[in-house]
């Protein structure tokens, strides 16, 4: 090949390169146009059981499907933790113009009848929500201490066993007189009565509140589906064996009896 040859096919080559080059910034071009005027097609959300993704949505002011990359999604994650239920999010979109919203909700643990709000276990107080549902009431006025230890404790136990409780009591040790022993920096009134939902009766307080993950291994040890009773698991009996920890539990029948035994004595001191 003579040298005016190889001159016009290195022009060639330039011009294919420049043709390439050329060709990459159209595409590159279109698909920036393509990617700003991209509407929102679909917005999918996961993981809420008890927000709805309507309020998900209006909370991240989406409801009218933006353009999909015009979207700050940092900013908009930020929307939606505003929601009292919301722990985490993120958002993830692609090229189609498909949202996901992945939605993490903070843990409840119960409905607190003083004040009508649910309690999550960072002590966010939700307001009334029709679609939570399965989950105890606190039924009486708690001290703010024993209230935060209550939170903190059930915070430590099996969601599946806190949804076996019906309803919480705080019953405070009492002295002899009836009197409410006062709590100290070294001893802790924390003390509950959980009424639960198979009609048995569990005593416990925040310092062995952690006995209560043994709560379906005990029920099945002592037979409470068939016998019904109260079973103490607070500082009163908190005491361990070589083979485990020892469980007071006694009937309903027991206890009926003890108390009318009980009953009876004092009635025939009086006679006397």
């Amino acid at each position: 090949m003579n040298k005016k040859g190889r001159k016009i096919k290195k022009r060639r080559l330039r011009i294919k390169v420049v043709l390439k080059i050329l060709l990459f910034l159209v595409a590159i071009g279109a698909l920036f146009v393509y990617l700003k005027e991209l509407d929102t097609k679909n917005i999918i959300i996961n993981g809420n059981e008890y927000i709805k993704d309507v309020e998900i949505i209006e909370a991240a002011n989406i409801k009218d499907y933006p353009k999909i990359y015009k979207l700050n999604l940092k900013k908009t994650e930020n929307k939606i933790k505003q929601i009292p239920l919301i722990k985490e999010v993120k958002i993830k979109r692609d090229l189609l113009g498909k949202l996901t919203i992945e939605i993490e909700e903070k843990e409840l643990l119960f409905y607190y009848k003083y004040n009508q709000k649910f309690i999550t276990n960072d002590k966010t107080e939700i307001s009334e929500n029709n679609n939570i549902m399965g989950y105890p009431t606190l039924i009486n006025f708690t001290p703010d201490t024993s209230f935060k230890e209550l939170v903190k404790g059930l915070s430590k136990i099996d969601p599946n066993i806190i949804k076996m409780i019906n309803e919480i009591e705080y019953t405070p040790y009492k002295n002899s007189n009836g009197q409410v022993i006062e709590e100290s920096a070294l001893y802790t009134n924390a003390r509950f009565t959980l009424y639960m939902n198979d009609s048995n009766t569990v005593i416990i307080d925040t310092v062995n509140i952690k006995r209560l993950n043994n709560y379906p291994k005990i029920y099945t040890s002592l037979n409470m589906d068939v016998t019904k009773g109260i079973l103490e698991l607070d500082t009163i009996n908190d005491k361990t064996e070589e083979d485990g920890e020892t469980i007071l539990f006694r009937s309903y029948e027991a206890v009926a009896a003890s108390e009318a035994a009980k009953a009876a004595k004092e009635a025939q001191n009086k006679e006397e």
